[in-house]
């Protein structure tokens, strides 16, 4: 046995049915990961300011 176009053909192959409403979920997760990418921005600018902020308030003295 071989595999044949006219073969290829009689392969039933499940399409979603509703292609907008899988762009629109995509859409919203995209835009998710857009979210938590800048909230991630935003938590290592934090964590700059605290380390920064802890080395002002306790100084280390280079001898």
């Amino acid at each position: 046995p071989k595999l044949t176009l006219d073969n290829l053909r009689l392969i039933w192959v499940p399409l979603p049915p509703k292609r907008d409403e899988q762009q629109k979920i995509a859409h919203c997760l995209s835009s998710l990961d857009e979210v938590i990418g800048l909230e991630s921005d935003k938590l290592d600018a934090l964590k700059n300011l605290k380390k920064g902020l802890m080395q002002q308030l306790f100084p280390q003295d280079v001898a």
